[in-house]
């Protein structure tokens, strides 16, 4: 504490501000998440001064302790006199098989979420960082579970801040001492037998007597281990670039490597990562796969991820309706994951007075039943549209998804398959044309890049 009394009087304000002038867009509105405790309302005490029009904080109530309205009215009571709008949002923890910590922090991002905060700031600390750190080598985290938390995250469409995180535990009790302020103490922090609490309590103190800077050095260490990832990351990149164009250069890479892409692919699609015995099976099938030229998949629990023909693609959990959908063809359908829409072309696509020109609307979209058949040219006769896909090297599982699109009774189009002959336009004319495009995060399938 008292190395951190000769710190230049306002350093601890410039590490915040240039925290946000590097991070923090102008004019946004930036959220904190405030428990009461003394490190959230430390960074309140910094960020109303540094954001007095632009501040909003959110008190998720948990309802965990016997004192938890009154940690709320102390929230309430604190902002009322530094005039920072509060929001309150009672949550329910619900653990699911998960341990009361993991499920906390679920309910609390989740009430972070549902507020509408896309800046949230929030006052992890050093040793708030060396104890990620440990908890996830404990786990056995790989490169990214040792790079614990950032400064700058991105989780769901919010960005997350912490300011703090470079700041040591007793450099933030120094500030609260020298400015008199008042905080709320969380009794669970005192039990052991929370597995975080553990570290902090029992395991960092004792390592403190023999390395005096272990906080530190572990902070440290964890910011190694970011780059790290962030270089894993960018392999990862170029290898999906390469496989995309050639998936015969996955059997080229070595298995650490094909291992590194494989978790690239997933984590840029927010699915979970299996254990590393199973996606290294899962690897070992893929390889033997492309070696035999036969297919392969990984089943997750968000979907797929397939080998066929040669090719990678991602399958995700989306159900497909098995009833017709009545459909206007002026405004897109949402179909298993993507977007149904009809695109004006010169020359191609679907007649517009057959479309358009009938007050009865008989148009209607549907999957594949069974026994379809289309006639795609004037010349050629009519085949079974299973032929059709198959010949068209349409994967199995896109198959049963594709939209097909009806008029009354009769079977007009196949979204990147045809369009049945009499139904096409004229070379002179517009034609409205079928468009399949995959919604961003609807889960549809395409080829894999990260």
């Amino acid at each position: 504490m008292v190395a951190s009394r000769n710190r230049p009087p306002d350093w601890l304000r410039e590490a915040v501000a240039s925290c946000l002038a590097a991070h923090l867009p102008v004019e946004a509105t930036l959220h904190l998440g405030l428990s009461g405790g003394r490190d959230s309302v430390v960074l309140l005490h910094l960020l109303k001064d540094l954001l007095p029009e632009r501040l909003r904080a959110i008190h998720v109530q948990h309802g965990l302790s016997p004192h938890a309205d009154a940690w709320a009215d102390f929230c309430r009571q604190l902002c009322r006199e530094w005039q920072i709008p509060l929001e309150i949002a009672p949550v329910e923890v619900r653990r699911q098989g998960r341990g009361l910590e993991d499920a906390a922090r679920t309910a609390r991002y989740q009430a972070f979420q549902a507020s509408g905060a896309t800046w949230l700031a929030l006052a992890h600390h050093r040793r708030d960082q060396a104890e990620t750190m440990l908890l996830n080598l404990c786990r056995g985290a790989g490169v990214a579970g040792a790079a614990a938390m950032q400064g700058r995250r991105k989780i769901s469409g919010m960005t997350v801040l912490r300011p703090l995180l470079e700041v040591g535990d007793e450099e933030i009790a120094c500030y609260a001492e020298e400015r008199g302020l008042a905080w709320v103490e969380d009794e669970s922090n005192a039990l052991p037998h929370f597995r975080r609490n553990f570290l902090r309590l029992e395991v960092l103190p004792k390592l403190a007597q023999v390395f005096p800077a272990v906080e530190a050095n572990l902070a440290r260490a964890a910011r190694h281990f970011a780059e790290a990832e962030s270089l894993l990351r960018d392999l990862a990149s170029l290898d999906a670039a390469q496989i995309e164009a050639d998936a015969a250069y996955f059997g080229k890479l070595a298995l650490a490597r094909q291992a590194n892409w494989l978790r690239g692919y997933l984590q840029a699609a927010r699915w979970r990562i299996p254990d590393t015995p199973r996606l290294l099976e899962a690897l070992r099938q893929f390889n033997q796969a492309m070696k035999r030229g036969v297919p392969a998949e990984m089943v997750l629990p968000e979907g797929r991820l397939c080998l066929w023909r040669g090719r990678f693609y991602v399958v995700a959990n989306v159900p497909v309706s098995k009833s017709p959908q009545s459909w206007d063809g002026r405004t897109p359908l949402f179909w298993a994951g993507s977007w149904l829409h009809l695109e004006a072309r010169q020359g191609e696509g679907l007649r517009a007075d057959c479309l358009f020109g009938n007050m009865e609307n008989k148009l209607s979209v549907c999957s594949r039943k069974g026994g379809e058949t289309l006639r795609l040219a004037q010349n050629r006769p009519r085949r079974p549209l299973k032929k059709i896909l198959q010949e068209a090297a349409i994967p199995p599982w896109q198959r049963e998804r594709l939209p097909l699109i009806y008029w009354g009774d009769e079977c007009i189009a196949c979204p990147g398959i045809g369009i049945a002959a009499d139904w096409q336009c004229q070379k002179d004319e517009t034609g409205w044309y079928p468009v399949l495009q995959t919604a961003i995060g609807g889960g549809g399938e395409g080829n894999v890049h990260p």
